[in-house]
Order: C-alpha cells, then structure tokens, then sequence
C-alpha cells in the first residue's frame, strides 16, 4: 500500500456545489454553544423554573436514562441560546472509513452516520496541505478544491429536492456524483470497495487500543502506511483537540495551528458581546452594564445579574427576543452578508496593531 490507496472520506450536510469544501472560518456560519460561561448560567436558571426537567431519582439506576436525560437537557437548553459562531481554518476528514459517531462509545456529540453526503477524495491529492493525519481526524488547511478523482455520495431524496438549476450547477463539476439510499455508511463504503484503489476499514476514536482502525485482515496494513505517510510528509499525528490546544513548537507545522484555538475564543467572544450588548439594552440595564460587557464575558457575578435581569422581566420575553435575534443571525446567514470568522479574527487583529 502507499498514499494512492488512502482517501479523506468527510460526511456532511453540505452539498459541494463550487467543488471546494470549506473550513468554518471561511463560511458565515452559526452555532448553539452549551460549553460557554452564559450558557452554563442559563442552563441552571431552567433547571430553577423546571423548563429543563429535574432528574427523576426512580428512573436512575434504568438504562440509557442519564443519557437520554442529558440529549434532552441539552436540546432545551439549546432553545434558549444565542447562536454564536465558531473558528477552524482546517477541514477535517477521516480515513478509508467514516468517522464513529460519538455515542458508539459513549458520547453524544457528533453524529456523521445521519448526514446526507459524502465527499471522498485522495489523500495525494491534499498531502501538503495536511496539518495532522490521523485515522478518525485528519485536518486539511485551508479550502479543499476536490479533484476530478473525488466521489460525491449524496442521499436521493436530498438530490431530488434540488432545483433544477442545483443540479445542473453540481453537475459541471469534473468530480462523480453517486446517489445512495439508506445507510451512509453502507453507500461509503461501497464506494471505497468500487474505487479499485481503497480498501474500506471500521474506524474507532479508541486510538489507544485500537490506533485508529479495528482490527481486520487489513488494518495492520492501513496503519502501517498511514505512518509511513506521515514519517515521510513530516505530518503529526495528533487528534484535532490536541493538535489546536498544544503549546509544544516544535511539533511540526506548529506555526500553522498555534493561534487555532484563540482565533476561537475570539470569535466566540465576538457574538456572545454582540448578544449580551443587544439583551441589556432590551433588559433596560443600566448603560454602565451595557458599556462593560466585553469585559465581563465570564464574569459571573455579571452574568449572575444578567440572569436576575432575565427573571424579573420574564423567561417568555427573553425567548421571544432571542428568538427575533436568532432568526435576524440566520438571514444574514442566508443572504451571506454575516461576517466570517476569518473576517473577525482579521478585524481583531487589525485592531491590536
């Protein structure tokens, strides 16, 4: 095997209609963020008004119930956040294989087996660009224009709901476009099968015991020369969160992703600001809160009297004005005039200097 036997396999909702597949920073893009310090105080402020039921002690011990108890916590909870955006300059794909879903081994987080499309392309094709190479996560920097060796998989009835013009738009691209029913990850790895190049593997995301790939006839074979890929590229093999949070220089290509993990609290930061200045002004809180927001983004005594300020106006009027300037975030989005990430990291820099 070499590295024309090893293809980035990407499961999506996102149809490649230009032929490039983009990273986070380059689209407007949105999301619900629960992780963040205003999101953690709304959440118990639910739990206090009983919207985000409270566990049921005679259910505990059943199982699956703290699990589905904490989907169903979070699926509230994301009703009454803000949308944010995030920062990733890097796309990321798997290897001959689609990336686990995270409740395989038992999170629920990520779900790439219900997407709607597949994009498989050769690793050759992307080796210099290649940031980290990686079983389950490997990141590509920058846009991803597909070459005309790429596979589309895109699910039948998603392509049928296509205007006219979208097909015919997709179509003038040199890549192939394969419609599939069912499991997407059947389709996928079908596709590797009928490549004649790729042999299709079961990944894991347990690297430590497993390296990436269950064991199979031929997962020795794919681990062997994924890491004489990255030997010979001088590529890291680290997994995405450890590849944007170290703080080691001389891993290479370190230059590329040192600022990764800041440019997304930037940008983070950016429209919780935005949101918390807009809250305040609809609270009537006094201009001195208003003027000290970005100051006090994780403050939490501030953000304790956000919430006080939430609860004396009333939970149902601060939904109905997040919800007015949720739906005012996902227009932008839509006629494409919401700023980038790229585009606040950049704006931010400029105002340093």
């Amino acid at each position: 095997m070499d590295i024309n036997n090893i293809a980035l396999v990407r499961a999506t909702n996102v149809i490649p209609f230009d032929g490039i597949v983009k990273p986070l920073s380059n689209v407007p893009y949105l999301c619900k963020n629960t992780g963040l310090s205003f999101s953690s105080k709304m959440s118990s402020l639910l739990r206090e008004l009983r919207i985000i039921p409270p566990m049921d002690q005679t259910r505990v011990f059943e199982d699956g119930y703290f699990e589905n108890m904490a989907i169903l916590s979070s699926k509230i909870l994301k009703e009454y956040l803000p949308y944010v955006s995030d920062y990733n300059s890097m796309v990321l794909f798997s290897l001959n294989g689609i990336c686990p879903d995270d409740n395989e081994h038992g999170f629920a987080n990520n779900i790439f087996s219900n997407k709607k499309v597949a994009i498989i392309e050769p690793l050759s094709c992307h080796i210099n660009e290649t940031i980290s190479l990686v079983p389950t996560d490997t990141a590509i920097k920058g846009d991803v224009v597909l070459s005309s060796e790429a596979i589309v998989l895109i699910e039948d009835n998603l392509y049928d709901s296509l205007s006219d013009e979208e097909k015919l738009i997709i179509s003038n691209n040199n890549f192939t476009i394969k419609l599939f029913a069912g499991s997407l990850k059947d389709a996928i790895r079908e596709a590797l099968q009928n490549s004649g190049k790729y042999i299709p593997e079961v990944l894991s995301l347990s690297a430590s015991t497993t390296g990436g790939i269950m064991p199979s006839e031929t997962s020795e074979m794919q681990k062997e020369c994924i890491n004489s890929i990255a030997e010979a590229y001088g590529i890291p093999q680290i997994k995405f969160f450890d590849l944007i949070t170290s703080r080691d220089s001389t891993m290479p290509k370190y230059d590329e992703v040192c600022d990764e993990f800041n440019n997304g609290l930037i940008v983070q930061d950016y429209f919780m600001v935005m949101f918390l200045e807009e809250l305040l002004v609809f609270l009537n809180a006094s201009k001195d809160m208003i003027d000290n927001v970005s100051k006090n983004i994780d403050n939490e005594f501030f953000l304790l009297k956000i919430i006080d300020l939430i609860k004396e106006n009333g939970i149902e009027n601060y939904k109905r004005f997040l919800d007015d300037y949720n739906a005012r975030l996902k227009e932008k989005q839509k006629d494409m005039t919401l700023i980038t990430p790229q585009e606040i990291v950049f704006n931010k820099i400029r105002q340093k200097k």
